[in-house]
């Protein structure tokens, strides 16, 4: 096993933070007796994404940001993606192996053992343009009370084009700064964070109880979700990621969206429970429409009309005022009369 492994096993050694560990790694590749606490920890979950991870890791040690640790979890893969890593040669990339728990255990267990109080994240097929890193570490400091840092991304579609994300509600480039009401630009537009490209404090994402794990779909937009309803989130336009679309075996495309995305449960409840501030109250059933709409318009598409209809009455939001809600009552409705 490399210098540089270290092996997550829920089943054996010691625990942290509630999981079990079987040790075979050295404790942390530094100089001994040296105690340094890296600026940033970078993220990387990984699962099958060989012909992508090196590409990754290149984008942020080019970032020119020399404090700063990569943790790569790899959450049992089946092609070399693991081996590349280990055989990495830079001594920041620390590579982590668990048995198989999906995107949300990876990204946990990377956060649970960062050395540095800010994470940043990063999938293994995506990239990151110059001075993304630089732009999170201002964004942190001159916001330092912004649950979420965020940048702007790029889509990269098949044969390298390249697609801005049509945002709303806030201002366009070159603007930075604190987002007026994420839930609103969220409803409105392409959601401003996109997990490639943000990165938060360990503090805060530990408060907020991680990614939920055994959702396989949504979890990061749930996360997000419920971090804005506490803090802040700053944003900016400059330093953006590449979100690479042209990438195989994304794990949104092979899932179908055809659930209640969780962050619609994690708003209804605190809704009910009264926990949400009255000026977000609007903009929050605005979003979770959106996102109701964006399953239900699977299910149509799919021909599940009555599945549709079912998870539209289970919501809680069937009646809201809300041009994406309506939408589907006229599909549904036209369907029912065999248009």
């Amino acid at each position: 096993m490399s210098k540089n492994t270290l092996w997550f096993d829920r089943g054996k050694g010691k625990s942290l933070s509630g999981h079990n560990l079987c040790y075979d790694y050295p404790a942390r590749i530094r100089p001994k007796g040296e105690d340094i606490v890296p600026e940033v920890t970078v993220v990387i979950p990984l699962f099958n994404k060989g012909p992508y991870i090196l590409r990754a890791l290149s984008s942020i040690l080019d970032q020119g940001v020399p404090d700063i640790e990569v943790i790569v979890v790899d959450d049992s893969s089946l092609d070399d993606g693991p081996d590349s890593v280990a055989a990495f040669p830079d001594l920041r990339v620390r590579l982590i192996r668990q048995p198989h728990g999906g995107v949300s255990s990876a990204r946990n267990t990377g956060i649970r053992f960062a050395a540095s109080p800010f994470i940043a994240f990063l999938d293994a097929d995506d990239e990151w343009q110059p001075g993304h890193l630089e732009t999170l570490l201002r964004l942190h400091k001159t916001f330092p009370d912004a649950g979420i840092c965020a940048t702007s991304y790029w889509f990269i579609l098949p044969y390298g084009n390249r697609r801005m994300p049509a945002f709303s509600g806030f201002p366009g480039s070159p603007w930075e700064g604190v987002l007026p009401d994420y839930f609103r630009a969220a409803a409105l537009g392409k959601p401003p964070v996109f997990s490639s490209a943000a990165g938060a404090s360990k503090e805060v994402l530990l408060e907020a109880g991680l990614f939920a794990e055994g959702v396989h779909l949504g979890e990061d937009l749930d996360l997000w979700g419920r971090i804005a309803l506490e803090y802040p989130v700053a944003f900016s336009h400059s330093g953006p990621a590449c979100y690479r679309k042209d990438a195989d075996n994304r794990l949104c495309m092979r899932i179908p969206r055809e659930r209640e995305l969780p962050f619609v449960a994690t708003a209804r409840a605190r809704l009910s429970e009264g926990a949400v501030p009255e000026y977000l109250v609007p903009s929050l059933r605005a979003y979770c429409c959106k996102l109701i709409y964006l399953s239900c318009r699977h299910l149509l598409r799919t021909g599940r009309t009555e599945d549709a209809a079912l998870l539209l009455h289970s919501s809680g939001f069937e009646h809201e005022e809300n041009g994406h809600i309506r939408r589907i009552h006229t599909v549904i409705a036209g369907k029912g009369r065999g248009e």
